[in-house]
């Protein structure tokens, strides 16, 4: 009698719901995603990233964005165990250093400053920022080091719907200003 990998995945599949209990996780993370956020797993293996943020710099001043993520986690138990997402953001986005076309102001001492055909300065020290609003697939791993806490590799594929991404993100693997595929590593610690 043969069985089909399919049928045998499927009778596997009860066995691998143990892979992530309900809690709240403080992630902390470098990479295509960087700084810190919340994991709230409120259904076994389900996982909401929710992301709401503000901030503001003199250089770019304000910025905000919002979004979420769902995960599904699977495993062989509670050690190691794989997740995979969908997500969609908008809000601005650091589009790493770029180019900026003026006129006449290049800060002192940068000499980075070059004149153009049209006698403005092109200046790459400034970082751009601009709205993006973006889809995203991930893919991870975590491992659980010791008690609460847990090591993390992700890869996420994103695709802008509305505005570019930069070209020099950190972790970012592609150089496409609508789409991009990267990496984050981090520590995500649980706070059940």
């Amino acid at each position: 009698m043969r069985v089909s990998a399919l049928a045998f995945a499927l009778l596997l599949l009860p066995g691998l719901a143990a892979a992530q209990d309900r809690g709240v996780a403080l992630n902390m993370g470098r990479g295509l995603e960087n700084g810190m956020g919340i994991g709230w797993t409120f259904k076994e293996n389900w996982t909401l990233r929710p992301t709401l943020g503000a901030g503001y710099s003199a250089q770019s001043g304000f910025q905000a964005s919002i979004g979420s993520t769902v995960l599904r986690s699977f495993g062989a138990g509670h050690r190691v165990y794989g997740y995979i997402g969908a997500g969609a953001y908008y809000g601005a986005a650091n589009v790493g250093n770029g180019s900026a076309i003026g006129g006449g102001q290049t800060p002192i001492g940068t000499g980075t400053g070059s004149r153009n055909q049209n006698n403005q300065i092109n200046n790459s020290v400034y970082q751009n920022v601009g709205n993006v609003f973006y889809v995203t697939a991930p893919a991870g791993v975590r491992v659980r080091v010791h008690g609460n806490l847990e090591a993390y590799a992700e890869t996420a594929y994103q695709k802008a719907i509305a505005g570019q991404f930069g070209l020099s993100q950190t972790g970012q693997f592609s150089n496409n200003g609508n789409e991009r595929i990267g990496a984050t590593f981090g520590l995500s610690f649980r706070l059940q």
